[in-house]
């Protein structure tokens, strides 16, 4: 899928690119060109996820927590964790948490970091971003701001319209900041699954205000938006 939505990506003052292996298409934004160092860490946590689900099929396959078992790697820990927040299954969260361990491992040489993997996004820096959700045909871009941290958040969307991740839910966007990118992949594909219309919009905003680790939240359905924390409609 070509990803046109990046032809309007251009953070002031750093360097832009992309990092494909197999699914995974990142985009980048340092403060200098990080390629080898991002292409390396998004081969070795690929081969962490791919070498556990080999070994735990079922990790890879459930709709519901599946926990990681003593002496996972880091990022497998990670998912499971958010699965359990979230009551998801493990993999609602892999675009996020691939963003999230290739972005930590960049903060290392960059102050600002940004790492977008199919819109779900680490931002690192203490920043204000602008960020435009593209909900698909049927609903208006939205550019929102949000102020990210130092060490990094997580802003992750969920669509049952766009793009190739499974949602049970009839949402045409639902946008999480969280405390990372794991969390907030995991607690989108949450949200998103609770939204079937327009009327479901505010127990949605409650169920998310309700979890310490979501910041601020998105729903864009039939028409209808709710917005709630630490986010900006511009």
């Amino acid at each position: 899928m070509e990803r046109l939505y990046r032809n309007v990506i251009s953070p002031e003052g750093l360097v832009s690119y992309s990092v494909k292996i197999g699914e995974s298409d990142l985009f980048i934004c340092t403060s200098s060109n990080l390629r080898s160092l991002a292409e390396a860490a998004l081969a070795r946590y690929r081969s962490d996820i791919e070498e556990y689900m080999k070994a735990h099929p079922i990790f890879g396959r459930s709709f519901k927590p599946v926990p990681g078992v003593f002496g996972a790697p880091e990022i497998v820990k990670d998912m499971a964790y958010a699965a359990e927040v979230f009551d998801v299954g493990p993999m609602a969260s892999v675009a996020g948490a691939i963003a999230q361990h290739v972005g930590v491992e960049l903060k290392k040489k960059s102050k600002e970091v940004i790492v977008e993997n199919g819109g779900d996004i680490f931002l690192a820096g203490g920043r204000r971003r602008k960020v435009r959700i593209f909900p698909g045909n049927l609903s208006q871009t939205l550019d929102i701001i949000i102020e990210d941290e130092e060490e990094g958040l997580g802003l992750c969307t969920s669509s049952a319209k766009v793009g190739p991740s499974i949602s049970l839910g009839n949402a045409d966007a639902v946008t999480v900041l969280a405390k990372t990118a794991t969390l907030a992949d995991a607690a989108a594909t949450a949200i998103g699954n609770r939204v079937h219309s327009a009327e479901d919009i505010e127990d949605a905003l409650y169920y998310a205000k309700s979890n310490s680790s979501i910041l601020g939240v998105v729903i864009i359905v039939g028409g209808a938006m709710g917005v709630w924390g630490g986010i900006e409609i511009v």
